[in-house]
């Protein structure tokens, strides 16, 4: 018979970041990397990649189009075609010639394609400039049949001749509202066209007539008198029907016409970034999750909209976290693809069926802080039991583990135990550890780093009160 009193320890996965250890008296996740929350609400490991297609341009991946089976190109230019049996093509013509991150619309099943250089035309057999003299801007949009491009200068935009973009009169031109800030990123949402500035959204329509667009509305993010970094125009992202961005040191959200910040359990971590304007972002629309990248301070904050949690995504290795490697994003035919961020032409294939990151194993990492009585007196810990997912083993993996580590009342000292995960086909889930000391609260690190299917369901405890 355990003396004691049964705890179940909260495992509802919500990074706070903020959380001063010492400080911490409620259950709290501290650290949360590697994971998703399943359908049932507990933290499973996330997908893993596996290289897929090559194209040996030795070049970062910039941008990456989900039609024609698939187009690729380089921060250099190149256009390269995915090929079903897992080779490139290279599609010849025309070499982008603009330095900033490329953007891309669909007019008419054509695909255009602008980097602030000669916008091109991307088709499955090679790449050709557009032609009618268009505006060498940043971004491009559709909108009711017309192509609308921005970022040739920090405040004007053009739009083609009605459903034909190789056509630009001089006379289709508007400018938003100077006010000292520029247009950081230019989206379409529901036959709105939305500029993305400095400290402001001006949402703008198709009025018809001679006027064609006119401002609709405009939304205040900062003012200028307490500005500090303003928007990060690439981490702006079209997802769950509205636009989530990095603004001043936050992450927004778009309710309506409300700009809401959701990073507030991530403000100490977000501080952190120095280079906010290289911040990129993209809709992981399979996993309900937004993937925003720091890529200078090598961080992956990970968004899931559907449950309000914030964690982060890494490569672990040479013993530390380190970046992970995405530089571009597209989903295709159901499945999931990012582009290299190195220097190695590469596109990878993201999937659940793959248990590590292109051979790297996958350190799947939770750590939390709780207390032992609610009264904050001491507690003897007696038993401490997991339940996790057994059977999980493979013939290349046929003994997997996981640690878990844990201190006492913030002490230096650290124990750790490593927990079998059990052998093919056994199904026992629960793991108990007995004895493991006495305390006011416990802080404990759970790592998973073998490639196999992980799950963790619940931690109970069985605590005595000693009185003191």
């Amino acid at each position: 018979m355990i003396k004691g009193v049964s705890k179940n320890v909260a495992m509802f996965a919500h990074a706070a970041k903020n959380t001063d250890p010492k400080e911490t008296f409620a259950p709290a996740h501290i650290d949360l990397r590697n994971g998703r929350l399943s359908d049932a609400g507990n933290w499973e490991r996330r997908p893993g990649y596996k290289n897929k297609w090559n194209t040996g341009a030795d070049r970062p991946i910039n941008l990456l189009i989900p039609e024609f089976r698939g187009v690729a190109l380089t921060d250099t230019g190149r256009a390269f075609r995915l090929n079903e049996n897992e080779t490139t093509t290279e599609l010849t013509g025309f070499v982008m010639n603009g330095a900033w991150r490329p953007t891309w619309a669909n007019h008419d099943q054509q695909i255009i394609v602008c980097d602030g250089g000669d916008p091109i035309v991307v088709s499955g057999t090679k790449t050709a400039a557009l032609s009618g003299n268009p505006p060498k801007g940043r971004f491009i949009s559709t909108l009711d049949g017309y192509a609308i491009v921005s970022g040739v200068d920090k405040v004007g935009f053009r739009w083609s001749a009605l459903s034909n973009p190789a056509s630009w009169p001089v006379a289709n031109f508007n400018a938003v509202l100077k006010e000292g800030e520029s247009i950081e990123m230019q989206k379409v949402l529901n036959r709105e066209l939305f500029f993305f500035k400095t400290r402001s959204i001006e949402i703008w329509m198709n009025v018809g007539g001679a006027t064609i667009f006119a401002r609709r509305d405009l939304i205040q993010l900062t003012d200028q008198g307490r500005q500090k970094r303003g928007l990060a125009g690439y981490s702006v992202v079209q997802a769950n029907n509205t636009f989530y961005f990095f603004c001043d040191g936050d992450f927004y959200v778009l309710n309506g016409r409300t700009p809401t910040i959701i990073s507030k359990d991530y403000r100490a971590e977000l501080n952190k970034i120095q280079h906010s304007q290289e911040i990129y972002g993209f809709d992981c629309r399979k996993e309900s999750l937004i993937r925003w990248f720091a890529p200078i301070e090598g961080k992956c904050f990970v968004y899931d909209y559907k449950n309000e949690v914030f964690s982060e995504d890494n490569v672990w290795d040479e013993g530390g976290w380190q970046r992970l490697p995405w530089n571009s994003y597209m989903e295709m035919a159901g499945e999931q693809y990012f582009g290299d961020y190195n220097s190695a032409g590469k596109i990878y294939h993201w999937s659940k069926d793959f248990h590590s990151d292109d051979g790297t194993p996958i350190r799947v990492y939770r750590r939390f802080l709780g207390p032992i009585s609610p009264t904050g007196k001491t507690a003897r810990i007696n038993r401490l039991c997991l339940r996790v997912k057994r059977g999980v083993a493979t013939d290349l993996n046929p003994t997997p583990k996981m640690l878990v580590s844990w201190r006492m009342d913030q002490s230096n000292s650290n124990d750790a135990v490593e927990f079998d995960l059990g052998s093919k086909g056994e199904m026992e889930p629960y793991i108990d550890l007995y004895s493991l000391g006495v305390c006011r609260e416990i802080e404990f690190e759970i790592t998973e780093t073998d490639v196999v299917d992980y799950l963790l369901t619940g931690v109970s405890m069985t605590v005595e009160l000693t009185g003191g």
